[in-house]
């Protein structure tokens, strides 16, 4: 049975589901996202953590176009993901404060018969494990991903893995690159450019706005809330001190 906390905080994740899909129609007549019902997409994890409460994104596929100046939407892009929340900061204060996630993105460019694997990567949070930035993220394969789009989209074409055999072991130092974090990167990426007209304009601006539903995770690391942290974002902030 799902708790209270959970159940508050799975109904906020459908929301902004919802307003993701709404707003992804407003920038681009071909983009598309499947599946786009939200209870389909998200899942809640029962009994997971005492502490927090966490949920997952099944894989979904974005079906985009390439650039925003492009009238057909050509790639696609498979995500799935896990996002965790303090269940005492909602039960008190109604706020969802990040305490972990993953991302994984992959990218399939679609021809006639072959399906292109051309990027991925994987975005993690680590707060104080040697070497690793805060947010980072690393280059990865994920051909298993198209799977989701054989699924959603009927496409039963071979895979073309160019992304095997690139480095893995480089961890950038990133943003917080939660999924919904994320989909605000394939909607700037991919469906906005600088002859975006009014209403296109105005729909990605609602996606940074609403984009305000939850607390990033920053506050678990004491080093990223220093004075000097909050006026430099160098890369070195994001590393623990070696003990």
């Amino acid at each position: 049975m799902v708790d209270r906390e959970s159940s508050g905080i799975f109904q906020r994740l459908v929301n902004q589901w919802d307003l993701l899909n709404a707003e992804i129609q407003r920038l681009h007549g071909e983009a598309q996202v499947r599946p786009s019902d939200a209870y389909r997409a998200l899942g809640t994890v029962e009994g997971a953590s005492p502490e927090v409460a966490s949920f997952v994104l099944s894989p979904v596929v974005f079906k985009l176009p390439e650039r925003a100046s492009a009238m057909s939407a050509d790639l696609f892009v498979a995500v799935e993901g896990r996002l965790s929340f303090g269940r005492r900061d909602f039960a008190e204060r109604r706020v969802l404060a990040t305490r972990e996630f993953t991302t994984k993105v992959a990218y399939f460019r679609h021809s006639a018969d072959c399906l292109k694997h051309v990027y991925g990567a994987h975005y993690d949070f680590s707060v104080s494990e040697v070497g690793h930035p805060v947010f980072h993220g690393q280059i990865r394969n994920y051909p298993e991903l198209a799977e989701g789009i054989k699924a959603h989209y009927g496409i039963d074409h071979e895979v073309d893995d160019l992304v095997k055999g690139l480095l893995k072991t480089v961890r950038v130092p990133t943003a917080q690159m939660d999924v919904f974090s994320l989909f605000i990167q394939l909607c700037a990426d991919h469906l906005l450019y600088n002859q975006s007209g009014p209403e296109v304009r105005a729909a990605f601006n609602s996606l940074l706005q609403r984009s305000a539903f939850c607390q990033g995770a920053a506050f678990q690391v004491p080093r990223l809330v220093t004075e000097e942290a909050r006026s430099c974002y160098r890369a070195r902030h994001w590393y623990p001190t070696i003990e």
